[in-house]
């Protein structure tokens, strides 16, 4: 039974569609926003193109949020960055990305309408190749990033070992519990050592929330990023570990996409990546560790591959990091 307040905004996205002359297309009810911060709809217009509507949906109240979000965050990063977009590559020659169509009204706006990227029939072993996730990656590298920082109403995420520490502290009651005071300190260690390693870098683009989900491989093989709600700068290797930690693809598939990864990085670049990767992987870990905490208390059914996950990054070493 479909959810009152659920049917509530599907209602009021469906006005939209129809203000703008669109029609909701069957197999919209398919796709789900991967934060359950809006509703994504697929319409054709009369003159046979397809669209998306990102109808941007209120937080519940008791929503547990990410240490240091705010409800409108995503809406907001979302809808910069295409508006970002659209002053430096509005055709997308540059940047894989859907094309803006239309900005809905308001701040935050509470819609956006973009093409429609109908992707490659097929499950995603067979659609999305390594050379499809690095190409992106690479393209994320290449933006400018500079062209992001001062963005009035633009809450930019730093993903880097600096910012990772500074939200795991604000998580301090909520993990300690779970963690306790030994794993705590070392923790705090551990970041302290991955911020030496990783100073001086060069920021990144991050996308934030790098998974195959968010890729879609087009009938022709060419690859493009969507959902851009935790868009920021940061750790080059941030989106390749979530990527790789979240993949579910064959181990040895994995294990080629981490040597890919690397290269030929040697020596000290070789040390610094490893150290990104690490870094990355524990803020996830303490993440989910605080969410099941929060959601669930002593009973968090994955508290225990979320303490091994943290406990491997910390590590670092060929557990990790297989050769």
């Amino acid at each position: 039974m479909t959810d009152i307040s659920t049917e509530t905004h599907w209602q009021a996205a469906r006005e939209v569609l129809h203000s703008l002359n669109l029609r909701e297309a069957s197999r919209s009810r398919r796709l789900v926003s991967g934060h359950r911060a809006s509703l994504p709809i697929v319409a054709d217009g009369q003159d046979g193109r397809h669209f998306l509507l990102k109808y941007y949906l209120p937080f519940p109240a008791d929503t547990i949020l990410p240490a240091g979000a705010r409800p409108d965050d995503y809406s907001r990063r979302e809808v910069g960055f295409y508006r970002l977009l659209d002053s430096i590559d509005p055709e997308r020659r540059d940047f894989p990305a859907p094309r803006t169509i239309v900005v809905g009204p308001g701040d935050p706006p509470r819609w956006l309408l973009l093409e429609w990227l109908p992707g490659a029939v097929g499950p995603a072993e067979e659609v999305i190749s390594q050379e499809h996730v690095t190409l992106l990656m690479e393209r994320l590298a290449a933006v400018p990033t500079d062209r992001l920082l001062g963005r009035r109403g633009f809450p930019l995420e730093h993903w880097d070992p600096v910012g990772y520490h500074d939200r795991i502290r604000t998580m301090y009651d909520a993990v300690l519990f779970v963690l306790g005071e030994a794993r705590w300190r070392h923790v705090q260690r551990f970041f302290g050592e991955a911020v030496r390693w990783t100073d001086g870098r060069k920021h990144v683009l991050v996308h934030g929330d790098f998974t195959e989900a968010n890729i879609v491989v087009t009938e022709d093989g060419k690859p493009f990023l969507v959902d851009f709600e935790c868009i920021g700068i940061g750790n080059r290797d941030h989106d390749f570990a979530w990527f790789w930690i979240h993949s579910t693809r064959h181990h040895e598939w994995k294990r080629q996409l981490l040597a890919r990864w690397f290269g030929g990085s040697v020596g000290g670049d070789r040390i610094r990546a490893e150290w990104g990767i690490r870094s990355a992987l524990a803020y996830l870990a303490i993440r989910r560790l605080r969410w099941g905490y929060l959601t669930h208390g002593d009973e968090d059914p994955r508290q225990g591959p979320n303490l091994a996950l943290l406990d491997a990054a910390l590590e670092g070493g060929h557990e990790l990091f297989p050769s």
